[in-house]
């Protein structure tokens, strides 16, 4: 071999050492015991923490115990198939022993894992690229959080939900287990955004979903149907204590004033239906129905909550 064609090599060799250093993601070789035979990359101390100390050791030296196996098992699988494999996890540095610098909190990773030629070590290995998709999987639970939430007041949506509803009927018609629905129906809604305007009825809205949320708390899920109507789905209660649950709201929301104008305020005023899941061929929309007869069948009467 000429001395040209060494310089030529040496030069490639230094290129190529260059790149894989400066690159941002890191990749780990790891061994088919779960061994770190090598790593390159990695350089951002902003997405990665400094994995060096981490050579020799094992998943098991370093991770926690199921973590480990769970990595463990991608990368013998990859080996044993010869093809890539693609994992999603989240990582702390501080659950990994020995390494302290990088990202704080908790990290989501995407890892493609694929095999490397056989003999390129003293055993099967694999190569491990990181990619930190933190930034990414904040934006989606954004985007999940806005396509199931009400903007104004953090409730479920309607089409949201509907859906939600139809899950737990599904889980209470398996388990043989009560379900009951309430509607409540603000009255005064529209007479309050008429006279004072959207920022006044949203005041409103605010308020009453404020409260509802206050007695509920944990015992099922609120949904905003529409501008002036609530929905509460109350997995594993009966409608005796649906009715207990719907009156207590009623009278929280009552209880609540809103300002309309300097001097001026109001307190607000509800109806309800309260129903439940009497037979396993009933579906969300019979019970929607039956809620709403029911705070239909309190026009005329000085009642404000009612059982259908």
């Amino acid at each position: 071999m000429t001395d040209s064609t060494n310089h030529e090599s040496s030069t490639t060799l230094s290129h190529l050492e260059a790149i894989a250093n400066a690159m941002p993601d890191p990749i780990f070789v790891m061994g088919q015991d779960g061994t770190y035979l090598d790593i390159i990359g990695g350089q951002e101390r902003s997405l990665y923490a400094d994995g060096s100390s981490l050579l020799g050791k094992t998943y098991l030296d370093v991770l926690p115990e199921g973590m480990a196996n769970r990595f463990l098992k991608v990368v013998q699988r990859a080996i044993e198939s010869n093809r890539l494999q693609e994992i999603e996890y989240q990582l702390a540095n501080n659950e990994i022993d020995g390494v302290t610098e990088g990202p704080k909190g908790g990290q989501w990773y995407e890892a493609r894992v694929y095999p490397i030629k056989e003999g390129t070590y003293d055993q099967p290995a694999v190569i491990w690229l990181a990619i930190n998709i933190s930034s990414r999987k904040h934006m989606e639970e954004q985007i999940e959080h806005l396509s199931s939430k009400d903007p104004l007041t953090g409730l479920y949506n309607r089409d949201f939900f509907l859906g939600l509803v139809d899950e737990e009927l599904n889980k209470a018609r398996l388990n043989n287990q009560a379900l009951s629905l309430i509607k409540i129906n603000l009255d005064c809604f529209k007479r309050i955004t008429d006279a004072y305007g959207h920022e006044a009825g949203d005041k409103a809205i605010l308020s009453t979903a404020h409260a509802i949320k206050n007695v509920v708390n944990g015992l099922g899920y609120i949904g905003r149907l529409s501008c002036d109507q609530f929905m509460i789905v109350l997995p594993e209660i009966k409608a005796v204590d649906a009715f207990r649950i719907a009156k207590l709201a009623q009278e929280t929301i009552a209880a609540q004033t809103i300002k309309l104008e300097d001097n001026i305020t109001t307190c607000l005023t509800s109806h309800a239906g309260v129903t439940e899941l009497r037979d396993e061929s009933e579906d969300s929309q019979t019970l929607f129905m039956r809620a709403n007869e029911a705070i239909k069948a309190l026009e005329g009467t000085r009642e404000i909550t009612r059982t259908l």
